[in-house]
């Protein structure tokens, strides 16, 4: 999560496109980023600007309150262009076992 605006690796584990809105200095952004990171997940990272905890409505945030039906907390993750839900959500469905289906990654056996 170097720069704003920004894609991860250019060899990609995951089978489907995943977008990150986030914010540079929630901690939560930065637990999922490292999260996929760490599962060698590629990402698209569009920030969400903040000011005192404020996030200023620019296009990003303007575009994930309307992809994710109004959800104003970052960070918001997409999967294959569907609304997927925050880090909450992913921490969980990795937990179960249903994030690497929804990612498009091949159980190992």
């Amino acid at each position: 999560m170097g720069k704003l605006d920004t894609t991860t690796s250019s060899d990609p584990l995951n089978k489907r496109d995943v977008e990150i809105f986030g914010s540079l200095f929630c901690p939560y952004t930065k637990q999922a980023t490292r999260f996929l990171d760490e599962k060698g997940v590629s990402y698209v990272y569009k920030e969400v600007p903040m000011l005192f905890g404020w996030k200023l409505p620019l296009k990003n945030y303007l575009e994930m309150k309307r992809r994710s039906g109004s959800k104003k907390t970052v960070p918001q993750v997409f999967i294959a262009g569907e609304y997927f839900g925050d880090e909450e959500k992913l921490f969980a469905d990795d937990r179960d076992g249903s994030l690497d289906a929804a990612l498009g990654i091949a159980a190992q056996d």
